[in-house]
Order: structure tokens, then C-alpha cells, then sequence
């Protein structure tokens, strides 16, 4: 049973309770920033991963127990961002992803997230007081039409010119295009690297990319960014589903889609929770495969694990199975 530390203020009955039971191998980590870690992971050319949750599951904090992930931790935590739910929540440091991210930040890097919906200089500076190492900068999928900033590089320059290089910013990247798909049609992903370039050129120092079935608009997108001179660190993202419902919600979110035959024998066997999990564990493991055999120099894969823990569990059993994690079997990720 995991162990729950309540926040700090604990006589506000609203207030967020973390709710995490840390490994025992865990401990103060070296390395907060998660460019420098994922640069570093890169270099030894070894399958590494991070796991991005959400801070509730079903209305309740959610409960965090990273002996789950054994003998191969994440090496980092990433926070979603609730943009329609946090936008005026005061302080800023009461929002729940944040006060995860803090109660997590004494044993493993995070990573909060930060969207431009209703965001302005007032707000971003009173995130960046908060002092986290890193953030992931994104617009969002909430827009609304008042909003100061429109476009995530906003974010990137004012967090440089406030926290210089104790910050480390990531930033997005779409291999079908920003959330349109036509089906059929090929994205043109010109105008979304010169976009990439010019955040890097702002400061990120880290691209994890949006989710995407099909390994082969990844490796197209990795080999279209590294031939416009983008050098920094590249992880790509891959999800965990264990029904067919939260498949097509993601799917109506991300405009990521399987493959009309992946999809059809999706629907023949969605009835069958089993069977879904199994499904998209072959389906992950395969795109893992893809990528490591593809040579784009690419082994960090991003979890985006919607809180179903049980088949990130599934997931990274198999993977093990396959010996894909190579001598780093004995090791933990978060040993920096």
C-alpha cells in the first residue's frame, strides 16, 4: 500500500495529498535538468524511458508506487497540465500537478507542464519562482480566445531570459503533422521543423513527441528534423491503452490514429480488455523495436501512461522479456 504524505497545507480540506512510495534504491538525485539527463542516457546508447502521469485518477490523487517499475526505473516524471482547471488557481504553487512535482522532486527529476491557455507574464513568472529545473512547453488543447500568448515559443524566451541555463525546457514534436490528419495524406512537416528550429533556437533542449502509431512517420519525422540541423535530444512518445474506449478518446484528442487494418482488429476484440492491453503492449513493443534498429541514434521513449499503471507494468515486463533494456537490467534508471 503506498504511503500518502499530505501537502504542506494540510488545514485546507481542498488541499492536493500526494500519495507516492518511492523504491528503496531511490535517492537525491544529481542531475535535475532533463536535457543534460536525457543527453546523457543518450550517449550510452541504452533503452531508457520517463513516464508522464496526471496528478488524479477518477477525482482522487493519484497513488504513485515506483516499485511497480522495477528493476528499471523512469528517469524522470513528467506532469500534465490541465489548462480550463488551473489557470486560476492561487497560489499558483496549490495547483495539483504542482504539488506533485515537488513532493516528487527530492528523488527523481520532474518535468511540469505548461500551457498557454489564458497564461500571461504575472502567471509565468510566478511559475518559474517556483524554481522547478524543467518544464515542458506546449500550447495546449484548450484555447481560449483572449489568451496573451499563441504560440508555445512565448514561453521558451521568457523562461530563458528568467532562469537562463538552470531551466531546462522541452517542447513537442508532431510526426503526423499538429494534430491533423488526413487520411491518406502525407503531413507536411516543413513549416512545424522551421517552427522546432526556432524554438531551439530560443533555448529547448529536448523534443518528446507527440504519440504516433506508425514507426514509420516517426522515423521520418526524426530523419526530417536531424537533416534540418536540430541536434538536441529526441524522445519519442508512446501510449498505453487497456480499452478501446480510452483508445478513441485519445484519438478524438490527439488526431493520432491506428492503421485501418491495426484499427479494425481493434474493434473485433474490444470487448476484450485482455486482449486490447495485449494489443497495443505488440503494438509498443514493435515501435520500440523499430526505433532502436532504425539507427537515428534515438533510445529514450516517453510513457504516456493516463494513469493505467497496470499496463505500463505489462509494457516494460515484456520489453524485459525481450532483453531490449540490455545490460541495464541490473541498473536503475534514475541512478544519475
Amino acid at each position: 500500500m503506498a504511503h500518502c504524505t499530505p501537502a504542506s497545507s494540510g488545514s485546507n480540506p481542498l488541499a492536493y495529498v500526494p500519495c507516492v512510495t518511492f523504491a528503496p534504491e531511490q535517492h537525491v538525485v544529481k542531475e535535475q535538468r532533463i536535457g543534460p539527463l536525457i543527453a546523457e542516457q543518450q550517449a550510452q546508447q541504452r533503452l531508457f524511458y520517463g513516464l508522464e502521469i496526471m496528478p488524479r485518477s477518477r477525482g482522487q490523487p493519484v497513488c504513485l508506487d515506483f516499485n511497480r517499475f522495477l528493476p528499471v526505473l523512469p528517469i524522470f516524471v513528467s506532469l500534465v497540465w490541465l489548462g480550463p482547471n488551473y489557470w486560476d488557481v492561487e497560489p499558483i504553487d496549490q495547483v495539483d500537478s504542482l504539488q506533485l512535482a515537488m513532493h516528487l522532486a527530492s528523488k527523481i527529476p520532474v518535468m511540469p507542464h505548461l500551457t498557454l491557455y489564458r497564461l500571461n507574464d504575472e502567471r509565468l513568472d510566478q511559475f518559474l519562482d517556483l524554481n522547478f529545473r524543467n518544464v515542458l512547453a506546449l500550447r495546449g488543447d484548450s484555447v481560449y480566445s483572449g489568451q496573451k500568448y499563441t504560440i508555445s515559443k512565448s514561453i521558451v524566451e521568457r523562461a530563458k531570459r528568467r532562469s537562463g541555463d538552470t531551466i531546462s525546457i522541452c517542447v513537442g514534436g508532431f510526426p503526423e503533422g499538429y494534430n491533423n490528419i488526413t487520411e491518406g495524406v502525407e503531413p507536411d512537416l516543413t513549416s512545424h521543423i522551421q517552427f522546432l528550429k526556432e524554438k531551439i533556437s530560443a533555448g529547448v533542449d529536448c523534443i518528446i513527441t507527440q504519440v504516433c502509431y506508425r514507426p514509420e512517420a516517426i522515423i521520418r519525422f526524426v530523419r526530417q528534423v536531424r537533416a534540418a540541423g536540430i541536434t538536441v535530444p529526441i524522445m519519442v512518445g508512446i501510449m498505453t491503452h487497456q480499452s478501446f474506449t480510452k483508445y478513441t478518446f485519445m484519438e478524438n484528442l490527439t488526431g493520432a490514429k491506428l492503421s485501418p487494418d491495426l484499427r479494425q482488429e481493434l474493434v473485433q476484440i474490444q470487448s476484450e480488455s485482455d486482449l486490447t492491453k495485449r494489443f497495443f503492449i505488440r503494438l509498443n513493443v514493435h515501435i520500440i523495436r523499430s526505433i532502436l534498429e532504425a539507427d537515428l541514434n534515438v533510445f529514450g521513449f516517453q510513457i504516456f501512461t493516463m494513469n493505467n499503471f497496470e499496463a505500463v507494468e505489462a509494457l516494460l515486463k515484456e520489453l524485459h522479456l525481450q532483453k531490449l533494456f540490455g545490460n541495464k537490467e541490473t541498473e536503475l534508471g534514475n541512478s544519475n
